[in-house]
């Protein structure tokens, strides 16, 4: 059977089309076999058609933000991640996402990333609001030296038992001095099964339309509860309180009013 040279139109719709159109789409756009478009982009030196798609794969996002594939599947499961499967070959599907979409997510679920660990620029040209969520992820891994996955030692439940008997301190007193979460405080007292408690705030805690217009303001700039609830001296389970009766709903510890989540 004689083969079919190319022409310059499809070498052209080749070229342009690698790396947005499945090779299965450009095969049958040229009426060609799939064997035959791998095989005449080798040659004239295109690469994984990966590289000229306007995103990144799932995988290599998840190595960029150093966290784990599972938690970026968990985004698109549970938080409308805007990923989608992708075909790169004639039958192998990833999932990909374009950072225009990503960015999008991101602007409305920042306090789920980490930015003070992201490389400036790598997912592309970043909107203004990163930076200031990056210096705001800074001051919160500042303020709270263990992370919640960080193992108890015997000696913080020793003090925090012998704080809760003092019936001294407050959750955020306690929380300070174990250089901990108020909610860290809170699930271990649980854990441990204690029986003292910190001591009671006013529950009765007004706050003024400044303070209000604060935490907004914090919150969508990515500090967090710890962060904003230290910046107008008020616990970090009252603020907490006052996002929720604001509207607020809290998933997976992020603090999200659902109009915008749908």
């Amino acid at each position: 059977m004689k083969r079919r040279r190319w022409t310059p139109e499809e070498i052209y719709f080749l070229e342009d089309s690698w790396g947005t159109i499945s090779i299965k789409g450009i095969a049958k756009k040229l009426d060609r076999s799939v064997n035959s478009i791998k095989l005449k982009a080798q040659r004239i030196g295109l690469d994984d058609a990966r590289l000229h798609f306007d995103g990144i794969t799932v995988h290599q996002l998840a190595d960029v933000l150093n966290i784990s594939y599972s938690l970026v599947k968990r985004w698109i499961q549970i938080h409308n991640f805007p990923a989608r499967k992708k075909i790169f070959s004639s039958e192998h599907k990833v999932w990909v996402v374009s950072y225009q979409k990503f960015w999008k997510w991101a602007e409305y679920n920042k306090q789920m990333i980490d930015f003070s660990r992201l490389e400036r620029n790598i997912l592309g040209a970043e909107p203004e609001w990163v930076e200031e969520k990056r210096k705001a992820d800074i001051i919160n891994n500042r303020i709270i030296k263990k992370s919640h996955n960080i193992p108890w030692s015997s000696g913080e439940d020793k003090k925090l038992s012998a704080l809760l008997k003092s019936y001294k301190y407050t959750y955020p007193q306690i929380a300070k001095e174990l250089r901990r979460s108020e909610s860290s405080i809170k699930r271990r007292i649980q854990e441990l099964e204690l029986k003292h408690r910190p001591v009671r705030l006013n529950n009765q805690v007004k706050y003024t339309p400044e303070e209000e217009k604060k935490i907004i303001e914090m919150l969508y700039q990515g500090y967090s509860i710890d962060v904003i609830a230290d910046s107008i001296n008020k616990s970090a389970l009252g603020v907490r309180g006052k996002l929720e009766r604001m509207g607020y709903k809290f998933r997976n510890g992020v603090p999200r009013l659902e109009k915008e989540i749908g």
